[in-house]
């Protein structure tokens, strides 16, 4: 043990350092938008799994300390017959970390002691990456790789509020290296290992059912000289056994139909990952370039600069005396990247999804700066001097991270101009904060919010609102009250992809005025607006009836085509029709069309609106009259296109075209 603690010092330290800071800041991080479902199923199952038993008992939910994703309506017998997506064993893990930190010992806040878990196993990655660079080329590369992986932004942040990504990237190295290790050093142990860790990824993300893309090139290169012995070739044998025990065992909805619902699980994987070209300006020739251009502006400058240093050392024989492990790290950066750039594949919101690549870039980055200070050693004479000019560049990185925190996620690096470019050239991914943010708009809100105030989200799910941190008197709930500005304060976290262009949220993005705006980089990603008659923007209050309006169209054509005279600012349009000999049915879509020739679709279709008559009965609603509300959209043709041919609608008797008076455009 203690040659253990000597040679591998450095990454110890790196990795408490790690762990101690992000345990210390977890209340500074909100709650990711995939996780309360987790939280609530890992609950549910280890319940299940410790006491048999498929609901909660009365005392389960009662005492000083309840988790509040702890809830009977979700329990074991429900996600038995309901559950499905990805397995279920990192939210296990979390629920019984919550179940000792804080139901039991108290000594972490309820959402805390799950993120706890998740930092935990990013730490242990952190060292992991240092035992790999050390015992490839030496405490340096491996101190510079661990370091780079605790300073990578989109890792740092989200190693405290993501319960898939960076938890299936730390079994997924572990995976990789003991299998390496097996096959080097001929142990079966070690290959037993390995197929522990791999029966955890698999039971956390799919995305390791890729790595033999990354082995089996490397078997190929490597050509072990050696027999393997009896015990290596009884591991290799239990392999894929152990690996379906961990995950059938561990995901308790298996049980009753274990090939039904795996093929179910793998048709969900099949349709995630493929079939949706979310980024079609970077197609090129089928191929999606999106994933390396994004890897390339989310990787800070200094570790990309050594990591291309160290790629290009790989490609160059620089490690002729380490070839087989580093040709396995080029794969094992490629084959996650590759996967999604193939014609057909789909990936979004960043590269998060593939966080698998990281520790391979960063040992790359770690191969880098070894060759780097190598160089520097000989202009210099002085290995110390060289070595601490190297890790000194990585101090603005880390003033950059204090700066962004808690929102480190969001690095985009000068490349495209920092977050604030990216979202400038609406590159897909950037500034999006996956839920973290509104914790941020959760203090706001208790500072500087009246006693008793409603708040609401225009878009986002309540389940995203980290309850433990509301002030008691605050009540979250389905507030919006629109035009009736009822004084109701709204919330949304904003990026490039986020919110959709729903009514709810562009009628309070385009018609008031933020009382707060939290931004990075001075990009919004989170605002807050009050709903009350003082914030509506002044220029949009006076309304009139558009003159010169073109209407054509009608039962026979099955459309009404409003056509305005120029480009202007819509609010609403009111159809008074008839109702007899036709149909009431007033489902279909309406579109628009702005200065050029495309085709707008409202996201609202015809009906939606009937949903908040009340909310506006006070203003618009008479009989016999079909209404429908913009969020002071700009158009010049509008189509309404009901689905029924007889819809009363179409048999319109006037169309009112209303607009703010006095100005031409937002």
């Amino acid at each position: 043990m203690k040659n253990f603690i000597i040679r591998y010092f450095g990454g110890i330290i790196i990795a408490m350092v790690f762990f101690v800071v992000g345990v210390a800041t977890l209340s500074d991080y909100g709650i990711n938008i995939d996780e309360p479902i987790h939280f609530i199923r890992g609950q549910a199952y280890l319940h299940l799994l410790t006491t048999g038993q498929y609901s909660y008992r009365p005392s389960n939910l009662i005492g000083p300390r309840v988790s509040a994703w702890k809830i009977q309506q979700y329990n074991g017998q429900y996600f038995l017959k309901n559950d499905g997506g990805h397995p279920a064993l990192n939210g296990i893990i979390a629920a019984l970390s919550n179940r000792i930190l804080y139901e039991k010992l108290g000594i972490m806040g309820d959402l805390e002691s799950y993120h706890a878990f998740e930092v935990l196993v990013a730490g242990l990655l952190v060292f992991l990456v240092f035992v790999m660079g050390r015992d490839t080329l030496g405490a340096f590369a491996g101190g510079i790789a661990a370091l780079a992986l605790a300073l990578y932004p989109l890792f740092l942040g989200e190693s405290r509020f993501n319960i898939k990504d960076p938890v299936e990237t730390a079994f997924f190295a572990g995976t990789v290296y003991f299998f390496y290790l097996g096959i080097t050093k001929n142990k079966a142990s070690l290959l037993l290992w390995s197929a522990f860790l791999c029966g955890l990824a698999l039971s956390t993300k799919f995305n390791i059912v890729f790595v033999p893309f990354m082995l089996l090139p490397y078997l190929i290169i490597c050509r072990p000289t050696r027999f393997f012995t009896r015990r290596m070739i009884l591991s290799f044998l239990l392999f894929p056994a152990i690996v379906f025990l961990i995950f059938y065992s561990s995901w308790p909805y298996l049980w009753s139909d274990p090939i039904g619902r795996l093929r179910d699980t793998i048709m969900y994987y099949k349709g995630i990952g493929t079939g949706n070209a979310n980024q079609p300006s970077f197609l090129f020739y089928g191929w999606n370039m999106y994933p390396p251009f994004f890897v390339v502006i989310s990787t800070p400058l200094v570790s990309l600069l050594f990591a291309v240093v160290g790629f290009v050392g790989v490609l160059t024989g620089r490690f002729k005396e380490k070839s087989r492990f580093v040709w396995l790290v080029v794969f094992w950066l490629c084959v996650p990247i590759v996967r999604v750039m193939w014609p057909g594949a789909s990936i979004y919101s960043g590269v998060r999804q593939i966080l698998e690549y990281l520790p391979a870039l960063v040992l790359l980055t770690g191969f880098g700066a070894h060759i780097c200070r190598e160089v520097l050693v000989k202009i210099t004479g002085r290995r110390f001097f060289s070595s601490v000019v190297i890790v000194l560049l990585f101090v603005p990185t880390l003033l950059t991270m204090m700066r962004m925190h808690p929102n480190e996620n969001l690095f985009l690096n000068s490349l495209i101009g920092g977050v604030s470019g990216a979202v400038a050239h609406k590159i897909p991914g950037a500034a999006e904060s996956m839920g973290n943010v509104y914790l941020q708009g959760i203090r706001w809100l208790n500072k500087h919010a009246e006693q008793n105030a409603r708040v609401g989200l225009p878009v986002g799910l309540l389940s995203n609102i980290p309850g433990q941190y509301i002030r008691k008197d605050i009540r979250f709930g389905a507030y919006f009250s629109a035009l009736r500005h009822e004084g109701e304060y709204m919330m949304e976290m904003v990026s490039v992809d986020f919110p959709p262009p729903r009514y709810n949220f562009l009628y309070l993005n385009q018609m008031m005025n933020p009382v707060d705006i939290i931004s990075v980089e001075g990009i919004p990603v989170l605002k807050i607006w009050k709903n009350e008659a003082t914030y509506f923007k002044p220029e949009l209050s006076n309304e009139m009836i558009i003159p010169n309006v073109d209407i054509t169209g009608g039962r026979n054509e099955g459309f009404i085509k409003i056509r305005l005279d120029r480009l202007r600012i819509i609010t609403r349009i009111e159809v008074d029709h008839n109702t007899l000999d036709c149909s009431k049915a007033d489902d279909g879509g309406v579109q628009y069309i702005a200065d050029g020739e495309n085709l707008i679709r409202m996201e609202e279709d015809m009906r939606f609106f009937k949903s908040i008559y009340g909310q506006y009965q006070k203003f618009y609603f008479k009989p016999n009259t079909w209404y429908y509300f913009f969020p002071a959209t700009m158009a010049r043709m509008i189509d309404i296109v009901p689905n029924d041919f007889l819809s009363c609608i179409l048999s319109y008797i006037q169309v009112r075209v209303y607009g703010p008076k006095g100005i031409e455009k937002l």
